[in-house]
């Protein structure tokens, strides 16, 4: 691949990219709005609870309604519609003043969210190389953690003038880029030939790759591929599709539940929970936590393709692991608010850079690489759904599980949903670095050493 292919891969990467800015800041947006929204809003504990979790509430939504788009209209009208929906929830939030208005908006921005986080990644697996897929397909986690990052920042500005609905108004300059931005950008070819636009296939291809032996290889690998399996939801009792099915779903849930959205969204509450004295120190915790996430992805930026998917996820869970053993035993020991306070902001801290290096990058390549091209779109849906169903379960009764438990049983829970997840992906996941989309495919129809960690499958 010549210089110039590099560069236009890294391009497209990292313009479609951009849509994880969306996802990660309408993530992390609600942290520092909360401060500000029960002021003016008046919420229950439980209605705040609902209010954060409604935007993975809406993802459920989104990621059912993104399969059937990306395969009908293809995989730019998925990310194009999510951008659009999430100009209309900010619109909707800038005009809201009760509860249930708010809560009908940020179900909306849910909603984007569930679509580009399929979308996104669907449409740079099918249009990258396999030797740089991982580091390309990341640049959507990169780009969410910028985006908490963002939100954070954002939400620091805002709190010491009050402004709160600016926060989200925020939202509107990466939409209106991305989508604008995706007009311009070549479709899937993997979908073109998937729906029987072989000459526009072709031309997409002879722009992605340096020669025509390439895009002859290329093409012939795909249509062989694409003959394989059938389209419809049936063709997932396959035992081909089966399998990395339920990988992907268990990898989904788990992910959810080793409490990372939880603690990303109420970053600033645990923070004063352990002793922050004002708002604005809490915040500035959470920004903290937000800066050590971006490091910890690009990190693993630069591990996926060289590491490989299975040995970087298996190294973050055990992080994960370890900090929220931590974190639940502190309790054990007498330790002054001052002390617990700081050991508490260095386990969040260890937490969020093992899970950011981790399961935080590798879950995307998951979802992405294992399903063969004809159910992917679908598959990613279902995969994302069980996510966000597990991510807004934990973020909506998050508050009342704190009330029950209390803060070191609960971050007991996640120490153990970790633990499972580490085992999990010890026996059952693959290492698919710089295999072929299709190659992956055939390993799976064709290969006896299924549950082989050192291979392919």
């Amino acid at each position: 691949m010549t210089d110039n292919h590099s560069r236009y891969f890294f391009g497209i990467s990292l313009i479609v990219g951009m849509g994880g800015v969306l996802y990660g800041y309408d993530i992390g947006v609600i942290s520092g709005a909360l401060l500000l929204i029960r002021d003016s809003i008046t919420m229950t504990d439980s209605q705040m609870g609902w209010l954060v979790g409604a935007v993975l509430w809406g993802g459920l939504l989104g990621t059912m309604m993104a399969g059937p788009i990306a395969d009908a209209w293809g995989r730019r009208a998925g990310i194009i519609s999510a951008c659009c929906v999430f100009i209309i929830g900010v619109i909707c939030i800038l005009s809201a003043d009760q509860f249930l208005e708010l809560l009908v908006a940020r179900l909306l921005l849910g909603i984007g969210v569930g679509i580009i986080a399929v979308a996104v990644p669907l449409y740079v697996t099918e249009i990258v190389t396999a030797d740089h897929r991982g580091m390309y397909v990341s640049f959507f986690q990169c780009f969410l953690t910028i985006g908490i990052l963002l939100a954070y920042v954002v939400d620091y500005y805002f709190l010491t003038q009050g402004h709160w609905r600016l926060m989200f108004a925020v939202i509107l300059i990466p939409a209106g880029f991305l989508g604008c931005a995706m007009c311009f950008l070549p479709e899937s070819p993997r979908w073109l030939l998937l729906k029987g636009f072989n000459h526009r296939a072709e031309q997409v291809l002879l722009r992605l790759f340096s020669n025509v032996d390439a895009v002859t290889q290329t093409r012939i690998a795909i249509m062989d591929s694409l003959t394989l399996t059938g389209q419809g939801w049936s063709s997932f009792f396959n035992p081909a599709c089966l399998w990395p099915l339920l990988l992907g779903i268990a990898v989904a849930i788990l992910n959810q539940w080793t409490g990372v959205n939880a603690f990303l969204q109420y970053a600033p509450y645990l923070l004063k929970t352990a002793g922050a004295s004002t708002n604005q120190v809490a915040m500035l915790g959470s920004v903290g936590i937000g800066v050590l996430n971006c490091v910890g992805t690009f990190v693993g930026l630069l591990l996926v393709d060289s590491w490989g998917r299975r040995r970087l996820l298996l190294t973050g869970i055990a992080g994960v692991f370890f900090f929220e053993l931590s974190l639940s035993l502190l309790p054990i020991f007498s330790l002054s608010p001052h002390v617990y306070g700081l050991c508490s902001m260095i386990g969040l801290l260890g937490f969020m850079l093992s899970f950011s290096i981790g399961p935080g990058l590798v879950v995307w390549l998951v979802f992405a690489e294992l399903l063969p091209t004809t159910l992917r779109a679908k598959g990613m849906a279902v995969c994302l759904f069980f996510s966000s169903c597990s991510g807004a379960a934990l973020a909506s009764f998050f508050p009342v599980l704190l009330h029950h438990f209390g803060i070191a049983h609960t971050y007991g829970l996640f120490a153990i949903s970790a633990l499972i997840y580490w085992l999990v992906c010890f026996w059952g996941m693959p290492e698919a670095k710089g295999q072929s989309l299709e190659a992956i495919q055939a390993c799976y129809e064709t290969s006896s050493e299924l549950h082989e960690h050192t291979s392919v499958c």
